[in-house]
């Protein structure tokens, strides 16, 4: 995906999710019976204004022990941030899937230290 421009995304900003949803079934109507979740999601934060960037996606799971070697994790792991980073355009925010199933939030992957690497990036 090419950048957008600065003031497109300041633009884009001063909506909510549901706003640019919305919008998005009216200029193309043949996304309207997807791409929605159907789960719970809580904003721990409402008060803090909306923001604008470039999706990272990933899954987590925590159930159940790696099945890679120390090595492999590490480099799966170096993978991540260097995609997270150079993956595409700025700014990025991080999408997580808790693939755990009815186990999911078992674990945790923002703690201090990967919250801080991100912040980083």
């Amino acid at each position: 995906m090419p950048a957008l421009d600065a003031k497109i995304l300041k633009t884009l900003q001063k909506f909510d999710t549901p706003t640019i949803c919305n919008a998005l079934e009216i200029v193309a109507p043949q996304r309207r019976l997807h791409g929605y979740n159907v789960e719970p999601l809580q904003c721990i934060y409402p008060d803090l204004p909306p923001i604008v960037g470039y999706a990272r996606t990933g899954t987590i799971r925590s159930c159940e022990p790696s099945f890679r070697s120390a090595a492999d994790d590490r480099e799966m792991r170096l993978k991540w941030y260097k995609y997270v980073d150079q993956g595409g355009p700025k700014p990025s925010i991080i999408v997580q899937q808790d693939i755990d199933g009815i186990r999911a939030g078992y674990g945790s992957f923002w703690g201090e230290v990967n919250s801080h690497v991100h912040r980083g990036l």
